[in-house]
């Protein structure tokens, strides 16, 4: 009980960390992720090498490995690459979704339906938000830091009322 507690106050503190410098917190959380990579690809290669004997694909397990670590490394190399690889999904998906809805106003315009300024509205808001996240990426990192912290606190507050609950229940 007493690990699960500490745990959701590890789960608390992170999140108020993230949302203390949001920006900084995605950078570092990138270089985290980079040396997590790295460190499963290490024990990857070391597993390829410990069955080399027994298990006939061995190389399949090597070349993983291979690939982890350099991923791994262009990550702790580069760490605002991930904020830039999320940010242009995002944008990209905002901009496809968002012209989809104004062709589809458009469309539903011309057989007099009253309800295709929605449509075309949203849209147009869609198409603005993916070109201020091309223009401003730190706004989406901030948001998508903002959310992460938000679900840390979420999922330490809930352990540590789950310790609760299970203690004043005898168990």
């Amino acid at each position: 009980m007493l690990i699960a507690l500490i745990k959701g106050a590890m789960l608390i503190v992170f999140g108020i960390w993230l949302l203390k410098s949001p920006l900084e917190s995605l950078t570092k959380l990138s270089l985290i992720f980079g040396i997590l990579i790295i460190i499963g690809g290490l024990l990857e290669v070391g597993l390829a090498f410990n069955n080399r004997q027994t298990h006939k694909s061995w190389e399949w397990t090597l070349t993983s490995g291979i690939l982890d670590i350099l991923l791994g490394a262009f990550l702790v190399a580069n760490p605002s690459f991930i904020l830039i690889l999320i940010t242009a999904l995002v944008s990209l998906w905002l901009l496809i979704r968002g012209i989809i809805l104004v062709r589809y106003a458009l469309i539903t315009q011309k057989s007099n339906n009253p309800n295709y300024l929605y449509g075309l509205i949203f849209g147009i808001i869609l198409i603005l938000l993916a070109a201020i996240f091309v223009w401003h990426p730190e706004v989406l990192g901030i948001t998508v830091a903002f959310w992460t912290a938000l679900a840390f606190i979420s999922l330490g507050i809930f352990r540590i009322v789950l310790v609760f609950k299970f203690s004043s229940a005898g168990n």
